[in-house]
């Protein structure tokens, strides 16, 4: 009797063990195929165990995290190739970005909890290959192995993200149309007032019309800006600055369009002089001399501003990608 309790006891014993096995194994293959998609400021991350896509929706990027995956880019003007393969972390612009899954899944089971894995074990041996396209870089980011079951999440994540590029592609698009045509009209007012010049007839243009003018080919419109005239009521000096650092400059015959990376602020005697780099980085620095006449603690407050934005970008350089 006493032996046919014991044998009893440790056949319940070796169940129990192999129920706990079991569910342990199934436990860690759950979470080797769980996702998530969660916002972030200015966009949404999808989180995969070995990589996670941000959509930076603000800053029209997306940047890839992944533990194991290769890159490469073809050879450009004087870049070498780049051929990297290991844990990456690569930032795309959304323009030209698109995206290939292979072999294609299928659509998204409707269960969201880890019983869906449990349910199909089989599915996890299917693996499938993430493709990232990146133009006109013409780089490629591609992740190998990933289950079934996290490229079906993924797969309905990517539809959100090629939404987006069409969308961020079409604004774009809009915005090189409509500085294409702010700088044919720019010419053809330069060609008319050289014809009229070349008549002897004087030829003015308001203040207000040659701002507007400089915003359209600089594509955008600064949240302070200062103006100055002359005795003739026609612009002598002009600042607009953008939070982003994008900055135009005018004074006396010169007018640039571009950022204060690199850029260097005097104070003067009754103005500031401000040296900027051009929109192509040309080594040459142009020097502009604004704000003058202006109340010194006016002066001193565009100083500190515009230095506080040019350090800003210095802290976060510009990605290749």
């Amino acid at each position: 009797m006493s032996g046919s309790i014991d044998w009893l006891w440790w056949c319940v014993c070796a169940v129990f063990v192999l129920a706990v096995a079991v569910y342990l194994l199934a436990e860690l293959q759950a979470y080797g195929l769980r996702t998530a998609v969660a916002k972030i400021p200015g966009g949404q991350r999808f989180t995969a165990r070995a990589f996670s896509v941000d959509m930076l929706r603000s800053a029209g990027k997306l940047r890839v995290k992944t533990r194991q995956a290769h890159y490469s880019q073809p050879a450009q003007d004087e870049q070498a190739p780049i051929d990297k393969t290991g844990p990456l972390d690569v930032t795309f612009e959304a323009v030209g970005l698109r995206i290939d899954i292979a072999p294609l899944p299928r659509a998204p089971a409707p269960a969201h909890t880890a019983f869906w894995a449990h349910a199909a074990p089989w599915r996890a041996g299917q693996k499938h290959s993430v493709t990232f396209h990146a133009a006109p870089a013409q780089a490629t980011l591609r992740l190998d192995n990933v289950p079934t079951h996290v490229a079906e999440r993924f797969w309905a994540f990517a539809k959100q993200v090629e939404v987006w590029v069409e969308r961020t592609e079409q604004q774009h698009e809009e915005q090189l149309r409509a500085q294409a045509a702010a700088q044919r009209e720019a010419e053809e007012l330069a060609a008319s007032r050289a014809a009229a010049k070349a008549k002897g007839k004087a030829v003015s243009i308001p203040p207000e019309e040659q701002i507007a003018q400089w915003r359209r080919v600089a594509g955008f419109t600064g949240s302070s800006s200062e103006i100055g005239l002359d005795s003739n009521g026609q612009i002598d000096w002009f600042i607009d600055l953008d939070p982003t650092g994008r900055i135009t400059l005018h004074s006396g015959k010169q007018t640039a369009h571009t950022t204060l990376r690199g850029a260097t602020i005097t104070s003067l005697g009754g103005e500031l002089e401000i040296n900027v780099l051009d929109a192509d980085d040309h080594p040459d620095p142009h020097s502009f001399r604004v704000l003058k006449n202006m109340p010194p603690d006016v002066r001193r407050a565009w100083k500190e501003r515009l230095e506080m934005l040019r350090d800003s970008l210095k802290r976060s350089p510009l990605r290749p990608l």
